[in-house]
């Protein structure tokens, strides 16, 4: 079985770094992204959905404030600063196939 704890952090370190290659190769065919804007399904969808928000921010900083993992879902509290001026404090909720590529991504905002 795949280790879930350090293919989020490496989902989390990609996304912060805006590498966009690293993130494709962590998506399924049919991975499905929502948070609290929008939803999309799909490999294809969800590669444009990142591209723009990647063109949308110069710089992203995540502090993983903290990390549960369960079976072959991941919950991670986080604080994203954008551009170093907007803060979100997100949970992300990433769940996985056996064979370690994400299915899902299901993001919460709080205040």
């Amino acid at each position: 079985m795949a280790d879930i704890e350090a293919l989020t952090r490496k989902f989390i370190s990609a996304y912060e770094q805006k590498d966009m290659d690293a993130i494709a190769g962590m998506f399924s065919a049919e991975v499905i992204l929502r948070d609290w804007n929008t939803e999309v399904a799909g490999y294809e969808a969800a590669i444009q959905e990142y591209t723009n928000n990647f063109q949308a921010a110069d710089t992203l900083e995540i502090k993983i404030h903290n990390l549960l993992v369960h079976g072959l879902t991941a919950a991670a509290v986080l604080e994203i600063v954008v551009d170093g001026v907007e803060t979100l404090r997100v949970v992300d909720l990433l769940s996985f196939s056996a064979d370690g590529k994400i299915q899902s991504i299901v993001a919460y905002k709080g205040l």
